[in-house]
């Protein structure tokens, strides 16, 4: 079993030793270790003790496959049994006769189901209340909870004032083992002042002046006659190249995103190649940021349908962006469940103050890579549609003629 230890170790593990506690409140900024600290114990009780029962829960399934279950799997190590590992229920049983379970909050069954002795609720701050509550009282024990502190949730205001219930408080500098690239990373955020309160710090934020609200959903549903399109904002060498494919219902004005890609580094070849892994059709309509031609023409030329997104607007052409905003939040959003970085960034996509907290009409101009995307795969087509500029598909629609003076007209968001 990996070895390495934190402070969020060793504070949590005190506090399990205390017969009082009930509730761990376990908060801090990214990458402090909290959740990883908390399998390494978890992981520690349940090969000491018999029969008991844990449960790690999450908001959805996927979001347990990339964080907690992974972890999970690197702190068993070379201890790990395949055999010992049910995958169709994702239970991990040990010699002891102790279960780990993992299972998401969205399933009714197991939340209102058989009770546990251990229960830990990783990233808390996405659960409804009543879901925790009812896990709550189906578990003996302890009751974990790890979470960064966006804003105030019921954590907050039902558990932390309980009796019982320990506060360990934790940021990056806690965690001596991150990687210095990754610390660099964290670091190079400090300029945007609620990112860092929250996730730099560990500080309690807000989520005041969030730009969308949306839906998350298992799924796509059926999306035949739906408006189909991709929407593509170019990284660079160290920056983020995101994808996602919207699909659009006109008559009900909802718009269903799925995101493909979220890498960095990415060259052309490279975006070409993820689009061919992904199965993307060459005829569906790939928006991109206008203000990347080169791009634009070299993955033409890979046979790709890609067309310039539309960077105007009739309502407010000195502030586009926040113009096509408008326009989008007319719709209702459904995210797939799968889309773990669109849902990060679409609860952390909030309108810029100034030094007053007075509302800017302007969003925050960080983590947006997935937001700019998604906005130039819908703004786009919905808009040339409602003005008549161009049939999507055509790239190459000519120019009309002035009447009167013969010239061609000026060029508006021409392919």
């Amino acid at each position: 079993m990996l070895e390495s230890k934190t402070r969020v170790y060793y504070e949590v593990k005190a506090a399990l030793a205390d017969p009082d506690t009930a509730y761990i409140d376990n908060e801090g900024g990214a990458r402090s270790g909290k959740t990883f600290s908390v399998i390494q114990i978890l992981v520690e009780i349940a090969k000491s003790y018999n029969g008991l029962i844990i449960s790690i829960v999450s908001e959805t399934f996927p979001h347990l496959k990339r964080g907690a279950i992974r972890d999970f799997k690197q702190i068993m190590a070379d201890e790990w049994d395949e055999a010992a590992w049910s995958k169709s229920e994702s239970i991990y049983t040990f010699p002891s006769g102790s279960i780990i379970e993992f299972f998401s909050a969205d399933n009714a069954g197991k939340v209102h189901g058989p009770g546990r002795d251990i229960l830990f609720i990783n990233e808390g701050n996405h659960l409804a209340w009543e879901t925790a509550r009812q896990l709550f009282i189906r578990t003996r024990l302890w009751k974990i909870v790890d979470y960064n502190p966006t804003h105030e949730f019921w954590m907050h205001k039902e558990v932390a004032s309980r009796d019982g219930c320990v506060h360990v408080h934790s940021t990056y500098k806690d965690n001596p083992f991150l990687p210095a690239e990754q610390v660099r990373e964290i670091e190079a955020n400090k300029t945007d002042e609620r990112w860092w309160k929250v996730y730099g710090k560990g500080e309690l934020g807000t989520l005041e002046g969030l730009v969308y609200s949306f839906t998350s959903i298992r799924d796509l549903p059926d999306t035949s006659g739906m408006l189909e399109t991709y929407g593509i904002d170019f990284g660079f060498t160290n920056s983020i190249t995101a994808i996602v494919h919207c699909f659009i219902h006109r008559g009900r004005k909802e718009i269903y995103l799925d995101e493909i890609i979220y890498r960095k580094g990415m060259l052309n070849s490279d975006i070409n190649d993820a689009l061919l892994a992904a199965e993307v059709s060459r005829s569906v309509p790939i928006y991109a940021d206008a203000a990347e031609p080169k791009s634009i023409e070299e993955l033409s030329l890979y046979g790709w349908n890609v067309l310039k997104c539309d960077k105007t607007s009739e309502s407010d052409r000195h502030n586009p962006i926040t113009a096509q905003i408008g326009f989008i939040s007319g719709y209702a959003l459904f995210v797939t469940q799968r889309s773990l970085n669109l849902i990060d960034e679409m609860r952390n996509y909030v309108w810029n103050t100034n030094k007053d907290g007075e509302r800017l009409n302007v969003p925050v101009k960080v983590h947006d890579h997935l937001m700019d995307a998604f906005r130039y795969g819908c703004y786009s087509p919905l808009a040339q549609e409602g003005n008549g500029q161009y049939t999507i598909g055509f790239r190459n629609k000519p120019r009309p003629k002035n009447p009167i003076t013969g010239r061609y007209e000026r060029e508006r968001n021409h392919r």
